[in-house]
């Protein structure tokens, strides 16, 4: 949060500022006897954000489209068809975010790298610019002393690969993520030694797939009112796929780009066996057959 002050107020403090003795600025807190010391021993204490909720900057300095640029185009989706274009402007004020965060003693910041800031198309041609930005980030986050740990991917898949072939309905879409996986290994991987690869990929399959409430905003009626999909099968052959790519992510990492342990995380959510599961397996199973392989 970025705070204004009415004029007056500041022309106080200023005034009362000057006739000081400036002293360093301190921030109590009643805890309630809560402190560090209640913790384990390296306990860390940080603060998280995805790429398209903080940054900014979605069409400036080569930036190609996420399916979620699209998506948040539709009407009623955000609150007052609100767009990412600006959001609280981390591209040009990351400084003073990082600032913020050691202020309030912050030993880690989990941030998401874009990918489509990175390769605008998904693949081939790279937009270093957003490379650049990803390192000041990173360099400035350890001059401050707080540990990055990075995201590969929240939610934001190309645009450019969804139009290709359809995201994560495609195999393909294993083979570009861990692309960019180990572009983002080899890039940042001298400095970063903390990684995830995706965010809540239940939620982009079951939402994005399933009921339509997230980007691409597939589904098929009863269970959501979209324009295209098939909820019976869609959500299981984006959750194969993006398993797929956790795994040829990890597997990069630990036999290329790992200097000591350090896990690459896939967060799993526990969900009850549904009446679309049979049918599911079914089409998987019609995949594997045609040579995919299947874990």
């Amino acid at each position: 949060m970025r705070v204004q002050m009415h004029w007056w107020v500041a022309l106080i403090i200023c005034i009362h500022g000057a006739a000081a003795t400036e002293q360093p600025e301190t921030v109590n807190f009643d805890t309630e006897g809560l402190s560090r010391e209640a913790f384990p021993k390296g306990f860390l204490f940080g603060t998280a954000a995805s790429a398209f909720q903080v940054e900014g900057m979605t069409h400036g300095d080569g930036r190609g489209p996420s399916i979620w640029d699209v998506f948040i185009k539709t009407p009623g989706i955000v609150a007052n068809n609100g767009t990412a274009d600006v959001t609280v402007d981390q591209y040009h004020r990351y400084k003073e975010d990082v600032d913020l965060m050691s202020k309030l003693n912050f030993d880690a910041y989990r941030f998401s790298i874009s990918w489509t800031r990175i390769f605008p198309d998904g693949t081939g041609k790279v937009n270093w610019k957003g490379v650049e930005y990803y390192n000041n980030l990173i360099n400035y986050l350890l001059k401050r002393g707080i540990t990055p740990y990075v995201n590969l991917n929240h939610y934001d898949f190309p645009e450019a690969l969804e139009k290709k072939y359809m995201g994560w309905l495609s195999y393909q879409s294993v083979k570009d993520f861990a692309y960019f996986a180990d572009f983002c290994f080899k890039t940042y991987g001298d400095r970063v030694k903390q990684w995830t690869t995706f965010n809540e990929p239940r939620v982009v399959a079951a939402l994005g797939y399933d009921n339509g409430f997230f980007a691409p905003g597939r589904c098929s009626k009863p269970y959501g009112n979209c324009t295209a999909g098939n909820s019976g099968t869609e959500p299981y052959i984006a959750t194969h796929h993006l398993i797929l790519a956790h795994a040829a992510a990890a597997q990069i990492y630990r036999e290329e780009h790992q200097v000591y342990p350090s896990p690459c995380i896939w967060r799993v959510s526990k969900n009850n066996a549904s009446d679309r599961g049979q049918q599911a397996t079914q089409v998987l199973k019609r995949r594997g057959e045609d040579g995919e392989r299947i874990i």
